[in-house]
């Protein structure tokens, strides 16, 4: 077990505009290569923080707290500050799926887009940012495609392995055209959705990683479920959850 706390962790974004666009980004590829991508993804940088969602677990995997950065306000800095000073303060070990390549490096680029400090970005030597240690930061996408020397799994294809049900009829390229047509609880009920999901999931690879045996799983399972049983995020998630497949029943 760690001896820190734990923060299960999940941004979603929207394209800054002001820095970037498709076609902008077409332009640059024509001049590396001569071609253009459709539909290309912005770069970190240019990846305007909406939301970030957070799981807060103790040392030993208990319940801590289930929110927004930011009291659910969608202020860039104000997300990115209140992000930053819980991190500084706390340290916990972030809990990830694809954090090290996305969730992280933009972070800490939007945080200096507004001159805010990201010292929790290079505590310890840069422990967050290390791709082969997980005593600081667990990416799961990292662990469970063997630092991509295998094809990465989604989040949905991993939870689904398991029981989970995976994105319940939203995916990330949604979030651009909800935001635009002013439906920020959606997007926010879609982060929390998946910060739960990613913290079932960092569980069962506790019980691979030989770290839970199964009796110990289930105990800190069936809390998890009971804590977050009145939450908004997860009426759906959970009424569509194998739960006998999940709990290895």
């Amino acid at each position: 077990m760690p001896d820190r706390t734990l923060l299960v962790l999940d941004i979603e974004t929207v394209p800054d505009r002001s820095l970037w666009s498709p076609e902008m980004e077409k332009q640059a590829q024509r001049k590396d290569d001569g071609r253009g991508r459709e539909d290309p993804f912005p770069p970190p940088w240019a990846h305007q923080v909406l939301v970030a969602g957070v799981l807060w677990l103790g040392p030993d995997h208990s319940f801590r707290k289930l929110g927004l950065v930011g009291q659910g306000t969608t202020d860039e800095e104000r997300i990115l500050r209140d992000m930053g000073k819980f991190l500084d303060e706390h340290h916990p070990v972030l809990v990830t799926y694809n954090g090290r390549r996305f969730d992280l490096p933009v972070l800490a680029l939007r945080s200096m887009r507004h001159g805010i400090p990201a010292a929790w970005y290079f505590h310890r030597g840069n422990a967050y940012r290390q791709r082969y240690r997980s005593d600081a930061h667990v990416d799961l996408c990292e662990e469970l495609s063997d630092h991509g020397s295998v094809r990465r799994p989604k989040l949905d294809d991993a939870v689904r392995l398991i029981g989970l049900p995976g994105k319940l009829g939203v995916d990330g390229s949604w979030v651009d055209s909800m935001a635009a047509r002013g439906d920020i609880a959606a997007v926010q009920k879609y982060c929390l959705t998946d910060v739960v999901q990613t913290a079932f999931l960092y569980l069962r690879y506790l019980v691979l990683r030989g770290d839970l045996d199964p009796a110990r799983f289930r105990d800190l399972a069936r809390a998890l479920r009971d804590a977050l049983a009145s939450a908004d995020a997860t009426t759906e998630l959970f009424a569509r959850t194998d739960w006998g497949r999940y709990m290895m029943e």
